[in-house]
């Protein structure tokens, strides 16, 4: 009886030697395809980096577009495509718009098209409260060193508002009465504006900004960074909430928080 204890106890000895020796050797790495399927869990992560635009390109163009809001020109074709668009502070993806910005010496380019089955308005003149109905907009910061920085918008009517500010909160008591800056644009879309209970397709625009409107600080380099968000109001039927999206990953629902702004990378001339 004492030898076949001896025995067991020597044999359970070599099983548990055995096992530490496996856990320390080498281990077999995981495979590519269950490093995805772990990070796939990390959903916050996933979202936090894939349904906004935390940095895009600008473009150089070779030649201007023509202003039809057509956007059938070449230097769109040659344009890199934002289309990450999302309500960020409550991490909804917002899909449907893509747009694109382009440069030369003279002017900022842009251009977006946007579904839509909705058209509404707001607005008939200059730097009208264009926001009370659809409208794309465009804030661009220079210097994130700087207070300044810049808005420009267009509806559906091919209305634009436009207003450099010195610093956040600063604003003009009446935008009517703000600097002209040159901003201009023109919109194609494809429904019926303004009339509700039918259903629309979108809306595309394409619109010129010259560098004088940046007074503050002047046109950007090859190379320069700013800070940009491009951003929509999309109303839908009368009597639902108007839905705000944003390029930028914006904490909060205000599209003036430029600390949350993406980063645009100005290329120049291919050689």
């Amino acid at each position: 009886m004492v030898a076949s204890r001896r025995i067991i106890s020597a044999l359970l000895g070599l099983c548990l030697i055995s096992l530490v020796a496996f856990g320390a050797g080498p281990q077999t790495p995981p495979s590519e395809k269950a490093l995805r399927k772990e990070r796939g869990r990390t959903l916050p992560e996933v979202i936090e980096t894939d349904i906004v635009t935390r940095e895009a390109i600008c473009r150089w163009a070779a030649q201007p577009p023509v202003l039809d809001g057509k956007l059938d020109d070449k230097c769109w074709e040659q344009a890199a495509p934002i289309e990450q668009f999302a309500s960020f502070w409550t991490k909804t993806p917002r899909a449907g718009t893509r747009a694109y910005l382009v440069w030369d010496e003279e002017a900022l380019y842009y251009g977006a098209t946007m579904t839509d089955s909705e058209l509404r308005s707001f607005g008939t003149k200059r730097n009208d409260h264009l926001w009370n109905g659809d409208v794309f907009e465009m804030f661009l910061k220079p210097s994130a060193e700087r207070p300044e920085y810049y808005e420009f918008q267009a509806n559906p009517r091919g209305v634009v508002f436009e207003c450099a500010f010195p610093k956040r909160g600063e604003a003009p008591p009446d935008f009517s009465k703000a600097p002209v800056l040159g901003n201009t644009a023109v919109v194609t879309v494809s429904g019926t504006l303004d009339q509700p209970g039918d259903r629309d397709e979108g809306w595309t625009v394409e619109g010129r900004i010259p560098w004088s409107a940046f007074r503050f600080n002047g046109k950007p380099k090859p190379g320069d960074e700013w800070r940009f968000a491009l951003c929509r109001y999309d109303y839908g039927p009368k009597g639902t909430r108007e839905i705000l999206m944003s390029s930028a990953p914006l904490t909060r629902p205000s599209f003036h928080r430029h600390e949350d702004y993406g980063k645009l990378r100005f290329e120049g001339p291919r050689r």
